[in-house]
């Protein structure tokens, strides 16, 4: 993504041969990264919020991690 991106944004640098299978390949991985690192994340987080309270307390507490003594 970087190495196409970054050369298709600075001036007399754009490539004319890319292709729409290129784009298209381009638009997929832009959506896998938000589908992983935002949509997904999110709707763990809307699930979780709606256990019970004290569900939620107790795998926090799980959760923490202990520091050693």
């Amino acid at each position: 993504m970087r190495v196409i991106g970054n050369e298709s944004v600075h001036p007399g640098q754009l490539d004319l041969k890319d292709d729409f299978e290129t784009a298209n390949q381009l638009f997929e991985l832009i959506n896998f990264i938000v589908e992983d690192r935002i949509t997904r994340p999110k709707t763990i987080e809307a699930l979780f919020n709606k256990l019970p309270e004290g569900k939620r307390k107790g795998i926090e507490e799980r959760d923490k991690i202990k520091t050693p003594e």
